[in-house]
């Protein structure tokens, strides 16, 4: 699949990589052997309106076809080779970005036509596989433009920072046949492209590319980001369109057609944030359900009366946790048996408060402590247990754990003692 010219040139292309501006990418002409882009090109599949939904729901001019494998040969030969050895080694070389994985799902990727008329707002990709949550980190565009020109948008930019109208640093690509562009996807790869505006007579004519986006396990900390969807940055005002300009018919439609697009951006920003507002209140509520239903471990004679305060379904607690109990029988004394993590050192204190009654206790960390309290009630009394750690833990602060709570103990179990 891969020209042999490109494969003799890796180190070169790896160079160009490296040094790369506005951030690191390639271009690399004749990339694939040129008959099998040829045959890429006559097996390209026709626009189809059910491919090119957008965001809102709507048939836009970019049509996407992710069922790589369901697509007329070559597609299934190319896919069957973007998964082997010597497709994800080359691109390693090339990037110095080791262990990339393909993606079988071809989220977002697959093949892309865009008509007359489209154009793609500057963004940066989402950061995360949705399906397995590995970390985004490349972007493999081959297009499959016979003819294509300068004049007619489309040219693919990679921009510095595109939310300042007067920072023009950014490259452009001239999209044509078996050309590819390689380029990192993280925080600050910004790219898009112009609208397409097609001359008369050439109307026919499509923007056609292949793309496939690769992913690694891990990524190093400083690229790493809270996991975010994609981000679109609106068209700024067209440059023409300056103090004492009369305004045109076509000047009029050029910004009514960006003003559509930003609104159609910040109605589909309302509407993602009520589904994440939705979610949300779904997890907070089996959170809830989940606590109110945690019941500690006692043995012995006695309820629970409600829910426990601090702790968590799993028995952990923070430094402030509390336990109401109605006991059956009377009861003398008891044991709380509790764990404290090999997280908090000596010094680690743990006051249990019955009644008014505190005792402070120095369970060592590590190992599991008994710890007794001064608990003397009655039958059908009802007693309520307080817990007030001196400093508490953070399982992620390891680096063992993705667990970010605030943990001070675990109570094992709690062993009233009657008669």
């Amino acid at each position: 699949m891969l020209n042999p010219a490109v494969r003799a040139a890796l180190v070169r292309h790896a160079d160009a990589f490296r040094d790369a501006r506005p951030f690191r990418h390639v271009v690399i002409d004749n990339f694939f052997e040129p008959a099998v882009a040829q045959a890429l090109l006559q097996s390209f599949p026709g626009f189809d309106a059910k491919f090119a939904l957008n965001e809102m729901g709507q048939v836009g001019g970019k049509a996407v076809r992710e069922h790589v494998r369901e697509l007329p040969e070559p597609y299934p030969q190319l896919d069957a080779w973007l998964q082997t050895p010597d497709f994800l080694g080359s691109v390693a070389t090339i990037t110095g970005i080791p262990d990339l994985l393909y993606d079988a799902d071809y989220i977002g990727g697959g093949t892309h036509e865009n008509v007359d008329g489209q154009g793609l707002d500057m963004h940066i990709d989402f950061n995360y596989h949705p399906g397995n949550r590995t970390h985004r980190r490349l972007n493999l565009i081959v297009y499959l433009n016979p003819e294509w020109e300068e004049g007619w948008g489309g040219c693919i930019e990679l921009a510095e920072d595109p939310w300042n109208p007067h920072n023009r640093n950014k490259t452009a690509v001239l999209p044509l046949f078996n050309r590819a562009v390689i380029f990192e996807t993280n925080e600050r790869s910004w790219h898009g492209f112009p609208r397409i505006t097609l001359p008369e007579g050439k109307k026919s004519i499509s923007r056609r590319s292949f793309a496939i986006y690769l992913y690694t396990k891990e990524r190093p900390v400083e690229e790493t980001a809270p996991a975010h969807a994609t981000v679109y940055v609106p068209e700024p005002r067209p440059d023409h369109l300056v103090v004492g300009h009369v305004l045109t018919a076509e000047d009029v439609r050029e910004l009514d057609r960006r003003f559509a697009g930003a609104r159609g951006q910040l109605h589909y920003l309302y509407e993602r944030e009520k589904d994440v507002s939705r979610q949300f209140e779904a997890y907070d509520y089996a959170l809830n359900e989940a606590r109110a239903a945690a019941k500690l471990d006692v043995l012995g004679f006695a309820r629970q009366v409600g829910a426990p305060e601090g702790f968590w379904p799993d028995a952990w607690a923070a430094r402030n946790a509390a336990i109401t109990l109605e006991m059956v029988e009377s009861c003398k004394s008891a044991i709380a048996r509790v764990w404290v993590p090999d997280g908090l050192d000596e010094g680690y204190e743990l006051c249990i408060d019955i009644g008014g009654q505190r005792a402070i206790h120095h369970p060592r960390a590590g190992r599991v402590s008994e710890l007794a309290l001064p608990l003397k009630a009655l039958s059908g009394e009802r007693v309520t247990i307080r817990f007030e750690a001196s400093r508490d833990w953070q399982p992620s602060s390891t680096g063992e754990s993705g667990d970010t709570r605030a943990l001070a103990f675990r109570l094992i179990d709690l062993r009233l003692r009657h008669g």
